[in-house]
């Protein structure tokens, strides 16, 4: 059975707030969400070469406000409708080898999509791929990446693809 990780940063935010986990998305970062999620949809719909589709089973997200409503875009453009989990291991400053055992206890749930914040998006896909740290794609607002891995762990995942936002 494979594993089935999708990154996602955040959309674009506003550079003001009292506290950096209050700043919300930009007009700019709720339309890079919502492109993203109809990406995001487009893969997960059945077509005649994934048979079924490829639902997600859990999502988590930060909980900074940023990546909360980047997640109600991508949750309603993609349809998803079971819970939510907020994760406060996935700011921006958290280890990716942290996050890597932290996904290992939701393998179970075949497909997970992770919503966080840069450095944490580069460095976790480049330790789940290549097993270094600065490996990892840039990863610009809204970007995302889909991940296929037996199990989460470093140096386990194949890169199937990525998506940066157009707008």
């Amino acid at each position: 059975m494979t594993f089935r990780l999708y990154v996602m940063r955040h959309g674009d935010a506003l550079m003001r707030a009292s506290r950096d986990s209050l700043r919300p998305l930009s007009q700019l970062g709720h339309d890079q969400a919502i492109d993203t999620a109809k990406h995001l949809h487009s893969h997960l719909c059945p077509t005649p070469d994934n048979g079924a589709g490829n639902a997600i089973g859990l999502v988590l997200a930060s909980p900074y406000l940023r990546a909360q409503e980047t997640t109600r875009h991508v949750v309603e453009g993609v349809g998803y409708t079971s819970d939510v989990v907020t994760c406060d291991k996935i700011t921006p400053n958290d280890a990716p080898d942290s996050v890597i055992k932290l996904l290992s206890d939701y393998e179970s749930y075949g497909s997970v999509l992770m919503v966080s914040h840069q450095p944490l998006a580069s460095a976790l896909i480049g330790r789940l791929v290549s097993g270094h740290y600065h490996e990892g794609p840039p990863m610009g607002t809204a970007s995302i990446v889909c991940l296929d891995m037996p199990t989460a762990g470093i140096g386990m995942a194949e890169l199937k693809w990525i998506k940066h936002s157009e707008i």
